[in-house]
Formats: structure tokens, sequence, C-alpha cells
């Protein structure tokens, strides 16, 4: 019998989340709390007890999973050094604990005869008819509701030694809070503090964009009730508002919601020693795409800017059905022709970057993250009343539109309410920085540590597995 070594060696929440005797166990925790190393590790014992039973680990997307879950596998397993691709064999990629891995089913068979079915919520035929004596889920706040129940149902195999259902993810109100928020038999949750993790390089905390109620929930492990205001880091008499004016010359960037009747269009400037500010914005209302995209391009030529690129949604792809002419072609179209477009109309299709709560958060920490600083801010001119009292009527500019903009009074989720009318400005200007920035994403921890901070092997046998069984 070989003797394994496994570079893992649980600490604080981590243990208490092994050792927790319930059939459904979440570690919320915050970025780099040690998260996904528990996971695999939870994978890891259940096919220890489970010989020649299948069991699943399901991530909200495929991509994502390739990011989180492939890649703590090949750092987790011993002698393990990168993903099996093309015709290598997988034992010679993930060693000597995994006998085969089929890229077209995504399922891994490990050395014992279980294996280990990778899925995605985003493709519920992927967990679809199937029956599972274990399952790991990574980050059920990016999950629908219906696709956790699809998860939940298929962890039914009567072989099993134990159906155990492991979870690991940053805590987030709406159907989170329901399942593991309140009491619930046979059900619990275990916080993980950033803080806690002893192997984190220094710095980690320090190089996070957070705004400062949502670092809560991704430091502390908290599920944070967000209500009133959604963008509360805009301080619109403050610190957000500067005194500058469009000036040809700087790096210039649009934000556009095509909104139906409503469409909303910003100018955004790079400011040397300031950052990104909106300077200019074209409010109207019933009114037709191509006259917006003509005013849009009326705009730009009056201050001598061209854009380097437009962000936009990718909705604006569909084609109309009367002119066969989509959103994105009318503007695209008009805006090259007026000259002041040198780039593309630029959209994401990601769905963790489409996530409404995702980009909400992103652009709420451009405004000012958990340090205090800020990179986001709105001309002044944009918010005084000698201007924006001639808008018509509902239509609130980006200014009145981040001051009104609010989640719903009652109910527990994340996602701002829609109006109709204070959405369309802020739904471009989340268009923009995820676009431009992306959604918020954890560090990386081996790329930030120089440092050798190798940990020492460990038997975890605290009702867990032992390394001699393999």
């Amino acid at each position: 019998m070989r003797t394994l070594q496994i570079d893992y060696e649980p600490f604080g929440a981590q243990i208490e989340a092994h050792e927790a005797p319930e059939d459904t166990v979440l570690l919320a925790g915050g970025w780099g709390s040690g998260k996904t190393s528990w996971l695999i590790a939870e994978a890891l014992r259940n096919t220890v007890l489970n010989p020649g039973l299948a069991g699943v680990l399901v991530s909200p997307t495929f991509p994502l999973q390739r990011r989180t879950l492939y890649r703590a596998i090949v750092d987790f397993f011993p002698e393990a050094t990168r993903w099996p691709t093309g015709s290598a064999k997988a034992s010679d990629c993930l060693g000597p604990l995994v006998r085969d891995w089929s890229s077209r089913d995504r399922v891994m068979t490990m050395w014992n005869g279980a294996e280990w079915v990778f899925g995605s919520a985003e493709v519920p035929a992927s967990l679809e008819g199937a029956t599972f004596a274990w399952g790991c889920m990574d980050e059920p706040r990016l999950v629908r509701h219906e696709a956790w129940r699809i998860f939940n149902s298929r962890i039914r195999d009567n072989r099993s030694a134990h159906l155990r259902r492991s979870v690991a993810g940053v805590p987030s109100m709406g159907w989170m809070f329901e399942e593991f928020g309140k009491p619930a038999p046979n059900r619990v949750m275990i916080r993980a503090r950033t803080a806690d993790n002893p192997y984190l390089p220094p710095g980690y905390i320090e190089s996070l964009h957070l705004s400062d109620k949502l670092a809560r929930a991704y430091l502390e492990g908290d599920f944070v009730v967000l209500s009133g205001v959604v963008y509360w880091t805009y301080e619109p008499s403050g610190a957000s508002v500067v005194d500058v004016l469009p000036e040809p010359g700087r790096p210039t960037y649009g934000a556009l919601d095509f909104g139906g009747r409503r469409p909303a269009f910003m100018v955004i400037q790079d400011v040397e020693g300031l950052g990104e500010v909106v300077v200019e914005e074209v409010c109207v209302s019933d009114t037709l795409e191509q006259v917006h995209a003509n005013q849009c391009a009326e705009l730009l030529k009056s201050y001598g800017l061209t854009m380097l690129d437009c962000y936009s949604d990718p909705a604006g792809r569909a084609r109309n059905a009367m002119t066969g002419l989509s959103s994105t072609a009318i503007y695209t179209d008009t805006l090259k022709a007026a000259g002041v477009l040198s780039g593309d109309m630029l959209y994401s299709l990601n769905p963790i970057e489409r996530h409404i709560p995702n980009g909400v958060e992103a652009t709420r920490a451009r405004f000012q993250d958990h340090t205090g600083a800020r990179h986001l801010f709105v001309a002044r001119h944009l918010t005084e009343a000698a201007r924006t009292s001639r808008y018509p009527a509902g239509v609130l500019g980006i200014h009145g539109s981040l001051m009104s903009y609010r989640y719903p009074e009652r109910g527990t989720g994340n996602t701002p309410r829609k109006t109709g009318e204070d959405d369309h400005f802020p739904d471009a200007l989340r268009y923009y920085v995820i676009g431009r920035h992306g959604v918020m994403e954890q560090p990386d921890i081996a790329a930030m540590n120089e440092m050798d901070v190798s940990r020492p092997a460990l038997r975890y046998g605290g009702g867990g597995f032992s390394m001699e069984d393999f």
C-alpha cells in the first residue's frame, strides 16, 4: 500500500467545517479564506468513503470552473503538474490519484474507481438525470436557486456512506440566505474570515478593491443586507464631483444603454492624476435610436472628441424585425461615419460579468473602495440644476440616477429595483466598468507569493480521510 502526502494543513473554520456532522455544510468565507482547498479536501474524503461511486463538483460556469477548481486540483493533488490536454495521460499530468480523464464528458476517474463529474449550474443538462453519492458546489452566490435545487436532488445514491453536500463561497443575500442564513435541520453554515488564513501573502487584503459594506461579505464571510441607495459610495455633494470639462487629447470612452425609447449615453475621460470622469451625457425621452445616435455623434464632434471604444449592452445585437438592423449596428455605423469612434462597440457576454450584483459592486468600488480610494468621478456641470432642470420629464442623467437608484424596501435580494426611469444611466455605467475593468476577482495568491509558503503535509484525521487509504 502506497502512502501519499497532501500539502494541506486545515486551520480554524476549515477544520470546523470538515468535522461538521450535518449532511449539508456551507463554508461561507471571504476571498482567500481557504474555501476552495477545503472543497477539494471534502471531495477527496468523499471519494475515500465511497469507492466506485460518482460524485459531482458544480461551478457557476465551465470557464470559471477551469480557472478555479481545475487549478486547485493541480495545486492539491500529489505529483500533479498540469491539467491534461490532447493525448496526455491523466495520471502523468494529475498524479497517481487519477486513473483517467474524459474531456468530452468532463469525468475524472480516481484511483479507487470513484468518479468526479464536473457540472455547470449554467448548463442544467450537465446535472439533470444523474445520481451521485456526494456533491460539492463552488461559489453558490453566482448560481440560480433552481440550479441549487437540481444539485440538491441529484445527491441521492443509496449506496453512499454519507450523502454529503459541501458548499463553499462568499455569502450573498437572496436564496443563499433563505437556505443557509436561517436554522434548518441537517444544515450548517460556518464562517471563514480572510484574515484568519495564516498562509496568505503580505498585502493580500490591501490589494482588494471592495466597497465598505461588501467588504464584510468578501473579507468576513457575513451575509450583508443591502438597502437604500445602491451607489452609497457616490458622494453627490462631496469627493465624487469634480471640476472637469471635456478636453480633446484625453483617452475618451463611451457608455451606452439602448433603453428602448429612452437610451442613455455618457462620455468618460481618463484625467491624469485623478481617474475616470463622466464628462458629458445625452439625455432624451421618446427618441428613436437613429436620432439619438446622431445626437451622440454631434456632441462628440462639438468637443472635438473621438472615443477609443464605447461599452454597451449585448442585447443591442438583436435585429429589429422591421428594419433588419441591430441597435449596435445603428450606433456603430453612425459614430464611425461621423469619425467619433476609432475603436468598437464592446460588450461582455460573460455570465459572471453580466450578473447585475457583480457589476454594481464593481462600479460601486470604482467610486470608492474599502481602502477609501476613489477612481471614478462625475463632472460638476452634470450635477448643476441649471442643466438638469432642462432634461425631459423622468430623465435624471447620471447624477440624479445615482442618487435615486435604490434597493427594494422589502425582501432579501441584493439586486437593485428596476423603475424604468432611473436605471438607464447606471446600467450604461455598469456596462462601461465591467467592459473595461471586469468584475471583482480575487488576486492570484500564488502570483503574489514570491517567497516559499509551502505548508507541511498533514494526514487529516478529524473524522476525515487518512492518506494511507491511497
